[in-house]
């Protein structure tokens, strides 16, 4: 096993404190005439990323360079993600504490009355 290295007082120090950001300000941003002489570029561009697509020296260039062509035009593809929002947890404990609570609530006619809702905890097993 081998010994975890202690970070050296330098170290600690050049650490972002708790709740800071290293970049409270944000990106800079990027200077308008350099926006405009890109801009500027664009036809070249697309026509440089055309001649590598159809005459690249080997696929991986071509396509890229058709990836490319294509999110510029069209935009990036969406991104998918699949989730799994099956829990296994036992609501049964609060939902019938929340139906009692209801139903006293309606039988009781004070408005101001205190709302109280009694129920039990239910162990559940930590590997679920």
């Amino acid at each position: 096993m081998t010994a975890k290295k202690q970070a050296t007082p330098a170290q600690l120090a050049a650490r972002f404190k708790k709740g800071q950001t290293g970049n409270a300000k944000g990106r800079t941003p990027i200077p308008q005439d350099v926006k405009e002489a890109a801009k500027a570029l664009t036809v070249q561009a697309i026509d440089t990323l055309r001649d590598v697509m159809l005459n690249g020296r080997n696929d991986a260039s071509r396509v890229n360079a058709a990836v490319a062509i294509l999110n510029r035009g069209w935009g990036a593809p969406t991104q998918t993600l699949d989730v799994d929002v099956n829990h296994k947890q036992d609501w049964s404990a609060l939902l019938t504490a929340l139906d009692a609570h209801n139903a006293v609530k309606q039988l009781t006619a004070e408005e101001n009355a205190p709302l109280v809702i009694d129920g039990a905890a239910v162990e559940t097993d930590a590997s679920l």
